[in-house]
């Protein structure tokens, strides 16, 4: 019999958007696997996060056997839903948490495999990285999407980033304790960009994929119109020079360039005076001072918040 202390507590989070058809079958399917989770040194629970739906995925999730169901009364967003998921696991003293999707496009035999780095104590976060084991040919507009964004994260962190927005994710304790998800809509690049900052380390692991059989996928041709803003949202609440620094020196930069422009006309005698739009020289320098100032001042406050 293992010994009480040596134990460790494993949840498993489905949010799910109206996904009656499977999320029975996700959570049978998950809890196949806890018998080789047990051998792990883990107790196991499937929370699902029913984000209003307007169908019983609620019921049939309690009917097929979840050990919580935690409720949105009307639907939120995935980013939502996840952020209610990791609380409850924090609450409920989870050591790991594993975000997994409800339409079983992920393989639950995987879940080993996602949180060993962090059972090697490599990683704090491990993400799912699903293009070695795909089983079906992503649509083009996911497909770029994917790229676009993982290019972007991957430059904004520094990771090594092959997939930033699998529906599979596992997060240790230590994230746990202080993760932030402000959007509502897309948590993956929430979750890196807040991770990175807050000095978490990243692993990929290799993950099945599975084509769509029921419901429908969240991404669409507004997806970067909601991401975007999520991203900067973050990142002024985390680094906030990181958005405010160059966006100071910017406007600096015009009325440098403006100014000395203008300067050199005059001093060659092609203009009258030494700066002709004087209002637009003023406004940028102005400008660029505050938004300095006011990106020192965020990032302070910021600071001594963590203190």
């Amino acid at each position: 019999m293992k010994d009480i202390q040596s134990v460790r507590r494993l949840i498993i989070l489905i949010p799910a958007y109206n996904e009656h058809d499977k999320i029975g079958d996700t959570i049978r399917a998950i809890k196949e696997t806890f018998t080789k989770l047990q051998d792990m040194g883990f107790v196991s629970s499937v929370y699902v996060i029913d984000d209003g739906s307007s169908d019983e995925t609620g019921k049939l999730a309690d009917k097929a056997g979840a050990d919580r169901v935690l409720r949105h009364k009307v639907n939120l967003g995935l980013g939502s839903a996840v952020r209610t998921g990791l609380a409850g696991a924090l609450v409920d003293g989870a050591d790991i948490a594993v975000k997994f999707d409800a339409d079983l496009q992920h393989d639950p035999n995987d879940i080993p495999t996602l949180i060993q780095p962090i059972l090697d104590d490599e990683a704090d976060v491990v993400y799912g990285h699903r293009f070695n084991r795909i089983e079906y040919k992503m649509p083009f507009v996911r497909r770029l999407g994917n790229i676009v964004f993982t290019k972007l994260m991957k430059y904004l962190t520094g990771w090594p980033l092959k997939d930033s927005q699998p529906g599979i994710f596992a997060v240790n304790r230590s994230y746990l304790e202080v993760y932030r998800i402000p959007g509502d809509y897309n948590y993956t690049q929430q979750i890196l960009l807040d991770a990175y900052h807050k000095g978490m380390r990243f692993a990929h692991a290799d993950v099945c994929f599975r084509q769509r059989e029921s419901g429908k996928s969240f991404i669409s041709y507004k997806y970067p119109f909601k991401v975007l803003p999520q991203i900067f949202w973050v990142i002024v609440g985390i680094k906030p020079m990181k958005i405010f620094g160059p966006l100071g020196l910017f406007f600096l930069s015009i009325s440098f360039v403006v100014g000395c422009t203008e300067i050199a006309l005059w001093i060659i005698g092609l203009t009258q005076k030494p700066v002709l739009h004087v209002n637009a020289v003023q406004g940028f320098l102005t400008l660029g001072l505050q938004t300095l100032f006011f990106g020192v001042i965020a990032e302070l406050i910021i600071q001594s918040s963590r203190k």
